[in-house]
């Protein structure tokens, strides 16, 4: 058996003096013993030898091999230590940034309205049902038409009493003024009293002359009477102790005296109706009467003359009644043919029944307008610094695009569903279309802040840590921590404001795996 110890004893001597050597040594040794192996298996007349010497000759290869192996390991390890790290790089250039808050919620109407009956009358026609649309101009519900025209013929009439009332009482109280002359009912009162003093004064003239009067008529008939057969009194020829009657007679034998008294009697009756003193004092009479029935039609007519605010009361009155009756006949002139939709929109609620009666007040409709639409928004703590009322909004509602704009953001906080603190805000569609759903999700996107010609970089190429922001860059071949700050940012870029100017290289390999100080060499990407 020929065995090349020697050639393993060399291969051996090999591997211990050139403890740095490849493994490529370690193969050849490998391939020396293999072929060794394989000529002490042919060779069948070849000596004998002990089990137990080859078996510790193998152990000593394979130990040989391992040291080799590990060798190379800490060999490749200390020269990896030392060869820079590769990295990419970017130049630092300027562009435009725009900040865009996403957002959603749900689609409204910002113009709704309730149709309330004007007018107690049954309903003629409404046919609409919720969830029906309508455009401007429908007609959406009648009146019935014969209950109409009654209620107007009423209201007419009731305006033409109004405003006669007021004429007539406004005309009685000219001519109420007219009488006055000017004169106060105080004055006409005092006069009254005047006057009624002096016809009883006059009065009292005429009663004390007209008694005088007709007790000289009772004397002078009672005279009459007592003459006696001979024509004369027997009180008189008692008085004269006459015992001579006939010589008071006439020469035609009548008795003078007898005669006398009748020319007296009669003088006196002529006298009470004819006396000129009395007939003067019922001309007084008659003329303070005349004065007196004048100056009561004066107080009457003050009576009955308005005061400012009796006239402003009237006025008001008739203008009352005036604005009732007006409003009612417009009113009717209105529904006549049909009460009209005012916008666009979808009916949201019905009221009445067709053929019912309402009272005015009664709700009949409500729409909802699609013609002017907003979205309602809840803004969340992390974004309600950057919305802002005015700012243009991208809202896709059932995969249709609009343009919007935020026209509100509450001032005052409330807990959502979640129970956690949001503002409401509205979005504004600037151009809404028939194809709008009220109450469904809309998306938007809210164009919160945009800075053009600034520098931006990719968000990935940016650090933080405790001290803040950073990029590296390379400064000789080795690693370098360079601060930055950011102005505006979004999920993808940030803008420089500041560590960095234009045109500066930045290393954009991803900088967690990085460290300061590291050497490095820059590849192309």
């Amino acid at each position: 058996m020929n065995l090349v110890l020697g050639k393993k004893k060399n291969s051996k001597d090999t591997l211990e003096v050139n403890g740095e050597a490849k493994v490529d040594a370690a193969q050849e040794a490998q391939a020396e013993v293999s072929q060794e192996t394989k000529t002490y298996a042919v060779k069948e007349d070849a000596p004998s030898y002990t089990p137990g010497k080859k078996k510790g000759f193998v152990k000593f290869i394979v130990l040989g091999l391992i040291v080799l192996i590990v060798g190379w390991v800490v060999f490749n390890n200390i020269k990896a230590k030392n060869a820079p790290t590769p990295v990419t790089t970017a130049t630092v250039g300027k562009g435009d940034i725009e900040v865009i808050v996403s957002i959603s919620g749900n689609v409204a109407s910002d113009e709704t309205k309730s149709y309330y009956a004007k007018l107690q009358a049954p309903i003629g026609t409404l046919s609409l049902s919720e969830g029906d649309r309508v455009n401007k101009g429908d007609v959406i519900y009648t009146y019935d038409e014969a209950e109409l025209e009654k209620t107007k013929k009423q209201a007419e009439l009731n305006l033409q009493q109004a405003n006669g009332s007021y004429s007539g009482s406004i005309e009685k109280n000219n001519k109420a003024t007219d009488v006055l002359e000017g004169r106060s009912i105080h004055d006409i009162n005092n006069r009254l009293d005047e006057i009624t003093s002096e016809i009883d004064a006059i009065n009292d003239k005429i009663t004390e002359k007209t008694s005088r009067m007709n007790q000289t008529l009772t004397d002078l008939q009672k005279v009459s009477q007592d003459v006696d057969q001979n024509r004369v009194s027997d009180s008189y020829d008692a008085a004269l102790k006459n015992e001579g009657p006939n010589e008071r007679r006439t020469e035609d034998g009548e008795s003078q005296m007898a005669l006398e008294i009748q020319d007296a009697i009669s003088d006196v009756q002529y006298a009470l109706s004819n006396d000129p003193e009395i007939q003067e004092w019922n001309r007084q009479i008659t003329a303070l009467n005349e004065e007196k029935q004048d100056l009561s039609e004066q107080s009457s007519a003050e009576m009955s003359a308005l005061t400012s605010g009796e006239k402003s009361s009237l006025a008001a009155q008739r203008e009352l009644a005036e604005l009732e009756s007006t409003n009612t006949i417009t009113d009717i002139e209105e529904a006549e043919g049909g009460i009209k939709a005012d916008f666009s929109g979808v009916v949201t609620e019905i009221g009445a029944n067709e053929g019912s009666t309402v009272a005015p007040g009664t709700k009949i409709m409500t729409i909802e307008s699609t013609d002017d639409v907003r979205v309602d928004i809840q803004i969340s703590k992390s974004d309600l610094s950057k919305i802002k009322k005015g700012q243009k909004v991208d809202v896709t509602i059932n995969g249709n695009d609009y343009e919007g704009e935020v026209t509100q953001v509450s001032g005052t906080a409330k807990n959502n569903a979640s129970g956690v603190p949001v503002v409401d805000g509205k979005i504004k569609l600037k151009n809404p279309d028939d194809s709008i759903i009220l109450g469904v999700e809309a998306t938007n996107k809210i164009h919160t802040e945009k800075a053009e010609g600034v520098l931006v970089l990719p968000y990935e190429y940016i650090g933080t840590d405790s001290e803040g922001d950073f990029v590296f860059v390379i400064d000789n071949g080795i690693l370098k921590r360079q601060p930055v700050t950011l102005g505006l940012t979004t999920s993808t870029d940030a803008e420089i404001k500041e560590g960095v100017s234009e045109g500066d290289t930045i290393v954009t390999t991803d900088p967690t795996t990085l460290v300061e100080g590291t050497k490095v060499i820059e590849m192309s990407e």
